[in-house]
């Protein structure tokens, strides 16, 4: 009802005293439907929202203009004193009169919902949405007025007899709005939802009581909110609604106040509401992930059997030693056949069987670790999604990003997690919870070292090949970087670097005040003073722990 044409009315009236001998000072925008009009010598300015949801207007107490992103409007009005303001009588519809003969118009209609500056013959000079298309048009404002002639209401059932009730009733009544149609139905006792053709002539009779009684309310408003459980605002009325006595009420003495908490109430809610969403979203996706990278382990958790097998083998080798000689390709042991290589001696058979054997139970040993860590995301992720369907306002949303800021944090969810996305440079986690920030072209990779990177972050670059400028984080971390961590941002550095390939990496480590930029040279060349080498598999560790990674 916050657009309802009695609550429109209301506030044109109260305009009439509040703006009186009133003189405009700016008109501009800082948010995207909404227009904002102050006035010389007063902190007040009458707001203007097109927002297609919550059109209306108001005066807002506290409206400061920012800096920056705001744009101007209407500027032929800019110094023009308010004369008048009035509402049409049948439309929602308020001119504001300026002495100049000009006016500000306000139609609230939705997705329509527009300010227009007029001449005297009504033509648009100016537009706050779509000028373009809006300039030189002629507004017609209507004059006529409304009738509430509840005795039309039999013949209207005798020619729509099967048309809802309420229906018929918003078609006579279009002013009147659906909540009031609502309240007038719940006052007489009757379903809004009824055939019109069945309702009796005790039944209209009940239905024009109830609306002459509300009419009489709408001329004297007492503005309202209703709230649902979690205190989200679910209804604005300016008078009292019997049919909403399942909500908590709000009391206001002032339209304005009351117009004002419930937009932003209402808006808070909804961006509480698009958080939710997202993070939803989110947490639906990573368990998706995390969903595909368990099977595939499980599908993979042969190691430790095939670890057994090659010891056999290589042992199978060492006790027929007498009996093998070079160039064999394979051999019956008791176990069954056994494939050699002809160019290895049975020896380096045997050894070879053995580095495989190892190979294979350190592999089947990581992957049992990263199972683990990937069962337990799998469990943070459900348990995640469980807290976010009791999250009901935006006050229990802040309560949930504190009380689970490690787990939104781990998962990048986290405020801090976002803030690190829009830099612009691949961000990663490495052991201990320290982030690595990784360079992504020549240019990108100066300004990371050379601005981004503080002096005792460590920083990496994979030795002898070009590729991208690495810094650790040392303060994102708890304690020093350990030897894990260390390696992990080393084996990034040599992924991104032209020994990708390769299957060992030698990477530059040093702290990144021992790293400087001469002066004239290319982009992304520096020089290092001190530095100490680790070898390393190029290699990307997130992606093993089933975690998001640019």
């Amino acid at each position: 009802m916050i657009s309802n044409y009695y609550t429109l009315h209301s506030v044109t009236r109260s305009l009439r005293a509040l703006l009186a001998e009133s003189r405009i000072s700016q008109i501009y925008t800082q948010a995207g439907d909404e227009l904002v009009m102050a006035f010389e010598g007063g902190e007040s300015s009458l707001v203007f929202s097109a927002d297609r949801e919550l059109p209306t207007f108001y005066i807002n107490s506290r409206t400061a203009r920012a800096r920056s992103n705001t744009a101007d409007l209407l500027k032929d009005a800019w110094g023009r004193s308010f004369r008048d303001i009035r509402i049409s009588p049948s439309d929602r519809i308020a001119t504001l009169e300026l002495m100049s003969g000009d006016a500000i118009v306000f139609q609230v209609a939705g997705a329509r919902s527009n300010a227009f500056l007029l001449n005297e013959q009504n033509v648009v000079l100016d537009a706050f949405k779509r000028p373009r298309q809006s300039i030189g048009r002629t507004i017609t404002i209507p004059v006529h007025e409304v009738v509430y002639d509840f005795s039309c209401l039999q013949d209207d059932c005798r020619a729509r007899p099967t048309e809802n009730a309420a229906r018929l009733i918003k078609d006579r009544f279009p002013m009147l709005g659906p909540v009031v149609v609502r309240e007038l139905f719940s006052r007489s006792g009757l379903v809004p939802d009824h055939p019109a053709g069945q309702l009796s002539s005790a039944d209209l009779a009940h239905i024009e009581t109830a609306g002459r009684a509300i009419l009489l309310e709408l001329a004297h408003p007492r503005p309202r909110i209703y709230y649902d459980e979690s205190g989200t605002p679910r209804h604005f009325a300016i008078i009292e609604c019997t049919h909403l006595d399942s909500f908590t009420q709000g009391n206001f003495q002032d339209i304005h106040e009351a117009i004002r908490t419930f937009l932003f109430r209402s808006r808070s809610a909804a961006q509480t509401s698009s958080a939710l969403g997202s993070l939803r979203a989110s947490l639906r996706r990573t368990l998706e992930k995390l969903t595909r990278a368990r099977t595939a382990m499980l599908d993979e958790a042969h190691e430790a059997e095939r670890s057994t097998e090659y010891e056999r083998n290589g042992t199978a080798i060492l006790s027929m030693l007498p009996a093998l000689r070079k160039g064999a390709s394979e051999f019956q042991a008791p176990h069954g056949k056994v494939q050699l290589d002809p160019a290895l001696s049975p020896v380096q058979n045997a050894e070879r069987y053995f580095n495989r054997a190892r190979r294979a139970r350190t592999a089947a040993l990581e992957k049992e670790a990263r199972l683990q860590d990937v069962n337990a995301r799998l469990h943070a992720a459900h348990t995640l999604l469980a807290a976010l369907d009791e999250i009901g306002s935006d006050s229990e949303l802040d309560s949930f990003r504190r009380t689970h800021a490690q787990e939104l944090d781990r998962f990048g969810l986290s405020q801090r997690a976002q803030k690190q996305q829009e830099l612009p440079f691949r961000v990663f986690r490495v052991d201990g919870g320290f982030t690595v920030w990784v360079g992504k072209s020549s240019a990108n990779n100066d300004l990371l070292t050379m601005k981004y990177a503080k002096p005792r972050d460590l920083w990496f670059h994979a030795r002898g090949a070009s590729g991208s400028h690495v810094v650790l984080k040392i303060a994102t971390g708890k304690g020093e970087p350990g030897k894990r961590a260390i390696e992990e941002a080393a084996s990034i550095a040599a992924y991104y670097s032209k020994m990708k390939s390769s299957s060992l990496v030698p990477v530059a480590v040093t702290e990144r005040r021992f790293v400087r930029k001469p002066r004239g040279s290319s982009p992304g060349s520096v020089l290092i003073e001190r530095e100490r080498v680790v070898f390393v598999r190029p290699h990307l560790p997130n992606r093993d722990r089933g975690e998001p990674y640019p």
